[in-house]
């Protein structure tokens, strides 16, 4: 199986970037700017079209904690692919975020 194309670092930025979405989506606290809210919701609609297999995985997993193991198995692939999926997702997401913000 090949690598993930994200890095670690580039990775963390995007659990940050998601920790916040989950905390509007979970509790309502919302830490962005109504603008940076639309850029985000804006990116990941792109994803969703562009990506849908990675946004699915994305959302199951961050924002409603479904377990990549239950993904896994709903798919008959293994946990090792699912985690793939969803770092790619990640790096997709951060370049059109990237792209989007400059």
């Amino acid at each position: 199986m090949s690598n993930a194309l994200i890095t670690d670092e580039e990775y963390r930025r995007f659990e940050d970037i998601i920790f916040k979405v989950w905390r509007i989506y979970e509790f309502g606290e919302n830490e962005f700017t109504q603008t940076e809210m639309e850029h985000i919701n804006k990116d990941f609609g792109q994803l969703n079209t562009e990506h849908h297999r990675e946004y699915k995985i994305i959302v199951r997993h961050h924002l409603k904690r479904v377990y990549y193991t239950t993904m896994a198995r709903e798919q008959g692939v293994s946990e090792g692919y699912i985690r793939k999926l969803v770092k790619n997702g990640a790096y997709y997401f951060l370049q059109i975020y990237n792209h989007q913000k400059s």
